[in-house]
Order: C-alpha cells, then structure tokens, then sequence
C-alpha cells in the first residue's frame, strides 16, 4: 500500500487532511503555546523526569504535525501508547514520591495527562476538552505559591488561553496574531472592573473552598527537639517566619520574644517537648499596665505552633473585634461547644505556655493577639516532675551546680549567679561552636566554652535541675525587623531562652544575653559582625540590593493582606466602612447584578451611541437612505452612495436635481479638503435639500404607506 492511497490516508490523523490542514495546523500551534506557558512554572516544583515527559510528548506531536507519515510517531502517539504512557507514570509517581493523593504527585500527574491529551488531539472537542485542562493546571501553580510572582506568571497562560480560544473558534480567520492579542488586552481590561467587583463582594467562606491532603515534605523552622548545633544551623536562613503589624509603637527589641516550642524532656543530649503538656485555659493574670496588640502573618511551617510575645492576654483571633486599629485584640469571645474554644480562635493553650493550633499550618494564617511585655508568669498548676529530670550523663556539671549553689541564700539569687558565670568566665557566642560528644553540657562548659543560644540554655537549664529548682527550654524567635510599618521576623531570628520557677513564678533568663548583649539589645548580625557564613540580608548594611529586597517584601506583604488574606472578616470590615453592615445575599446580588449591567451598557454601547460617534456628513446620509428606504428603495449591499442616488433619480425624475445636488454636497463634505465656514454651509444645504425631499416623499391621505420594494429598479 502506497502513501498516496485511500488506506494509507485513513491511518493519518484528521488534523493533516485535506484542505483541513491549515485551519488546524493553526489550533495545533496555539494549543502548543498555552501548554508551554502552562507547564514552565511547574518546572521548579515537579521531579525533572515529569517535565521531561510532559515535554517530550508536546515535542512529539508538533514533530508529527511537521513530518505526518512519520510511522513511528504515529505509532507512540497513538490512543494506545498515550494511554499506556499516562497508567506507567501513575506508577512511577507512586514509586517516586512514596505516596499518590496529595499535592505534589496529584500536581504532577496532572502536568502529563495535559501533554498526553495534547499528543492524541485530533478534532475540535479534543481541543476544547484540553482547554479545559490546561486552565485548571495552571491554576495549581498557586498551591505552591501565592506570590504577586505566581500572579503575574500566570498572566501570559491567561492570554494564551484566550488566544487559543479565538485560533479554535476560527481557525481560518486571517487576522495577524497582533490583532488578535490586542483584542484579548481589550477584553482582559474591559473585564477587571467586574473581576475586582466579584471580588469584594462575592460572599466569601470562612475556610477555603478545597483542601489536599498534607505532603509529607520537611518542614521549615523550628521543630518540637533540639540538639546542639540545631538552632545554629537554622539561624543560617534568611527566609521569613512571620511578619507582625503593630497597633502602636513596637516594643524594644529586649521584649520582643516570640515564645514557641517549649522542651522539657532531656535525655542528657537533645531537648524535646513534654509528652504530658496538655490543654489549658490559662491566660496571663496580673497587670495590663504594659499591654501591646498586634498582628501576626505566619507563614505556613507545617508545624502547629502559634507565635506570640510574653505573655499572651487570651487566645488569637482570626478576625478583629473592633473596627478601630488602636484598640487592643480581643481577649475573650463566645465559646465554641463543640471545641470547648472561643469562636474564631485557631489556637489552643497548654500548660507550658504554647499556642498550637488544631492541625498544621499549611497556609498562611493571620490572626491578632494581645500580650503584656513580662519576664514572669504565675502558672495555673504547680511544675511537673519532668521539669527536674537530669539523666546521669552530664556528671561534672551537676557537681559543679550542687557546689555552687551553696554559695547563694536563694534560688533567684543563685539563678542571677549563673548568669554571671557566664558572664565573667571566657565564654565566646558562635555560630561555629565545634562538635559536641555524648556529653554536650559537659563538654560546653568546661571544655569549649564556645556556643550558641540553645548550648547557653540547654546548660542553663541544667544547672538549675541539678540545685532542684524547676527549670526548662524555650525556642522561639527573638526580635525582627521593621519594614515600612510592619515587622519580619525571619528564621534567622531563631532563638532558645530558659525559664525557672522561682517564687511561684516561671522566670525568663536569657543566657545568651550574659554572653553577647547585643544579641538581646540589637540582632544577630549585631552580635556576629564577623561571622562569613551569615548571609547577607541579616548583616546591618544598607546597600541598594538590600533596600531593594526590603522594598520588594513591601509589596509582598500588602499582596498577602490585602489580596490573598481577603477573607470574611476583611470583607465584613469593608462592607461595614461602606456602610453596608451584613447585607443579605439578594441585596449583594442585586448589586452585582446592577454594576455588572452598567458596565456592560458602558462597554457595548448605549442606544445611539454608534450615531453620535458618527460625523454629521454620515449622519445625514443615514436619514437619507432611511427615507428612501421606507420610500420602497433599498440599497444594496454592493452599490456605492452614487449608484444608489442614480436609481433613486431614475424613480423619482422630478428630485433628480436635488438628488445630484445633495450626491455632490455629501462627496464633498467626506473626501474634499475645505475650511469649518464651508463644511457648514454644505450641511446645511443638505439638511434644507433632505426638508424638502422628505415633505415631497412623504406618504399622502388616503394613501397607502405600504413601502413598495423598488430595490431592482434601474439596477445595473
């Protein structure tokens, strides 16, 4: 069987038949474009075999568009192979990833079943089903990111897919690509003001609409252990934990300590959180005499931890109780009988202190709180046993702490003791301290003497266990950095404290600050002014990169508040500033509804328009061939202005000389060069030329005003 015989054409795909193959080399290409916008940001969060595949398979199918009787092409790309191919990568995606439902490997099979449907199109509804697709893949990009970048990456995808849309709709349209996009521009912007309507207004859930199964990725931040080097490590990383909006003045970068995880269990080497930390409804009792309000941007960690300053006044809360910034958070709210929690709280207190919220941070979460800047806080219960537990490793230093508490008549006074060992002994503050062996507190104190944060707390805490006073580690975050009114508190801002109980009350010391004050007072990169690995947004320097990036997370921060935190609580404070205070739901949809019709009145045109936008030259001749025509004569769509007044003075032989009259005047008011006197006297030549006409061809008593169709009348 030749290439030239029916059979053979019967195996080739529809799109190369024909006089069909330029019409739907033309989709082919558009469908291409799209995908290709739609698959490269997905480059970056896929395994590299997968962008691969997909974009071998789109490789694939052009090549077959160029070469069609390519047998072996045909062949891969055939219903069969393609749907051998999309089952195998099932596989592989279970094999590769460890599991199938969840984001990434859900994301990822997605990415090839769109390639795999853009190799075996072949007719219209292929195409249209692929469109389908490819905008609902490339909508996903944002369950990685949120980013005014994610934003903007999916603009060029959104005009392709409405470029791909006018190629598919008329595929043999021979208008240039140019024309084409800027109609798609003009459509995009005629439809923003609706978009930004719908988005204000459109009732908003309280939760998102979807939710995917958590990945099992690592997870970023602090962790619910700690070992010597860990916070170090993390300290290294310039990504931001959260930001914090401050009602008012921001308190001293001393008081700034974001409390976290808190670890009480010590298996005389790491530090981890205490298996008997349950719920608690304890909120701070004592003065508010130094009470600050602010709100917190935490950025998903995957970990459940809430952060706030000492101490909390109250659990967090999504939304504000009161419309005024000033006014400090709420601290108590209506209680949730199912949760036994005030509504709208996404946390919980525990006995230790901490703030966690019912499932792991996946997104990012706003919520307001209320703290008084203290260093001592009078628990609910008294301390459990853990909180003296010293495993018979670090021998020396618990000898040492037995000996040199005998020394103090009190424990608050041997506390402040320690902390001038620290002090006074050549103790260094690094973020290179050096290995430790299998007794780290041990080794820190009487052998390097070279540490960070959590080597000072972890040996602070110990000291304290071994003169039996209570005693354990707190990580969290100290201090941060004011940018344009808000603060970021990076990971670089990780930080391990201790707390004692002493008099009935749990006592913040703060060892590192015996060691590198500036730590406490400044920063970081304050205390570590030499350390080469620090990187470079943490270091005080303030060079243009800098104020660049400083500016740049600006504009990410409104981008989040503003746009992608626009939840029901925003949307219930903007309605009550418009005065629009919980409108039901007919009452939006009227006003959607209203807005939508006078912006589309506005775009498509009101009634007469059209006219007035016409010269008046135009306008008159309209009115003429309007009279004419209800006068029987129709003009034809081929007949120019002078062949149409020709038959009109065949008909009509008594207007002839009014008929040429006005032909000569409208010639010269549209084409000829003349001044605004004269246009004028021509205009109104016509307009007494038409009074005239339309009071002789006007229908008479008696007479019939049926029209007379006289359109094949003196035609040519």
């Amino acid at each position: 069987m030749n290439a030239d015989s029916p059979g053979w054409k019967r195996w080739l795909p529809v799109v190369h038949r024909g006089q069909s193959n330029r019409m739907h080399r033309r989709t082919v290409y558009a469908l291409a474009i799209l995908l290709l916008l739609v698959q490269l940001p997905h480059a970056v969060n896929l395994p590299i075999w997968v962008s691969l595949l997909g974009g071998s398979l789109v490789a694939a199918r052009l090549f077959l568009l160029q070469y069609p009787g390519n047998w072996i092409l045909n062949k891969i790309l055939s219903p069969l192979s393609v749907t051998c191919i999309a089952i195998s990568s099932a596989f592989l995606l279970r094999w590769d990833f460890g599991y199938l439902i969840g984001r990434d490997p859900s994301v990822a099979f997605l990415f090839i079943l769109v390639a795999a449907k853009f190799a075996e199109v072949r007719r219209s509804s292929d195409a249209t089903l692929l469109l389908c697709l490819a905008a609902f893949l490339l909508l996903t990009q944002y369950f990685y990111s949120q980013s005014i970048i994610a934003a903007a990456i999916t603009l060029p995808g959104v005009i392709a897919l409405g470029y791909a849309l006018s190629i598919l709709r008329d595929p043999a349209n021979p208008a240039n690509a140019r024309s084409q996009l800027r109609l798609i521009m003009t459509l995009l912007v005629q439809g923003l003001p609706l978009a930004a309507v719908l988005f204000l207004v459109f009732p908003r859930l309280s939760s998102p609409l979807w939710s995917l199964p958590d990945d099992a990725t690592a997870t970023s931040g602090l962790s619910d252990s700690m070992s010597p080097g860990s916070i170090s490590e993390l300290s290294q990383s310039d990504s931001v934990a959260f930001r914090v909006e401050f009602n008012g003045a921001p308190p001293a970068n001393h008081q700034l300590y974001w409390r976290g995880p808190v670890l009480t269990e010590f298996n005389g080497r790491s530090w981890h959180e205490s298996r008997q930390n349950l719920e608690s409804t304890r909120h701070y009792q004592g003065p508010a005499s130094n009470l600050t309000s602010y709100s917190v941007m935490l950025q998903p960690h995957k970990q459940r931890w809430l952060f706030a300053l000492e101490a909390a006044v109250g659990l967090p809360q999504t939304q504000h109780s009161s419309t005024n910034p000033n006014q400090p958070a709420p601290t108590d709210a209506a209680t949730d009988t199912t949760t036994n929690k005030p509504q709208g709280a996404p946390g919980r207190f525990f006995s230790d202190g901490q703030i966690k919220a019912d499932k792991p941070v996946t997104q990012i979460l706003r919520y307001y709180q209320s703290s008084v800047l203290t260093d001592a806080v009078t628990p609910k219960h008294y301390p459990l046993k853990e909180t003296l537990y010293l495993p018979g490793r670090n021998t020396r230093s618990i000898a040492f702490a037995q000996e040199l508490y005998k020394t103090f008549d009190s424990e608050k006074a041997y506390a402040e003791g320690v902390m001038e060992f620290f002090n006074r002994e050549s103790y260094r503050y690094t973020l290179k301290p050096g290995l430790l062996g299998d007794r780290p507190v041990d080794e820190f104190i009487f052998d390097t003497k070279a540490g960070f944060c959590e080597h000072y707390a972890s040996a602070f805490v110990v000291l304290m266990r071994a003169a039996d006073i209570p005693a354990r580690v707190v990580t969290g975050y100290l201090g941060g950095e004011m940018n344009a009114g808000y603060m970021i508190v990076r990971q670089s801002d990780a930080h391990a404290w201790a707390e004692a109980f002493i008099d009935g009350q749990w006592h913040r010391f703060d060892p590192t600050g015996a060691v590198a004050p500036m730590r406490v007072e400044r920063s970081l990169a304050a205390a570590l002014p030499e350390e080469a690995t620090q990187s470079g947004l943490s270091r005080t320097r303030h060079d243009w990169f800098r104020k660049a990036q400083l500016r740049w997370d600006a504009l990410n921060h409104q981008w989040q508040r503003l746009i992608v935190n626009f939840d029901k609580a925003s949307q219930s404070r903007l309605l009550d500033k418009l005065g629009l205070n919980k409108p039901a739901l007919w009452q939006i949809a009227v006003v959607i509804l209203a807005i939508a019709a006078i912006w589309s009145y506005l775009i498509l045109g009101m009634p007469g328009m059209a006219s007035r936008q016409q010269s008046q030259a135009e306008r008159q001749w309209h009115r003429l061939t309007r009279l004419l025509k209800a006068r029987g004569l129709v003009r034809l769509n081929d007949e120019t202005p002078q062949e149409f007044l020709n038959r009109a003075t065949m008909i009509w032989p008594k207007h002839s000389e009014r008929l040429n009259r006005m032909q000569t005047h409208f010639t010269a008011v549209r084409f000829e060069p003349a001044d605004r006197a004269t246009l004028s006297q021509l205009s109104k030549q016509i307009d007494r030329d038409f009074l005239a006409l339309w009071f002789s061809l006007r229908p008479r008593k008696r007479q019939s005003t049926k029209p007379v169709n006289l359109a094949g009348i003196g035609n040519r």
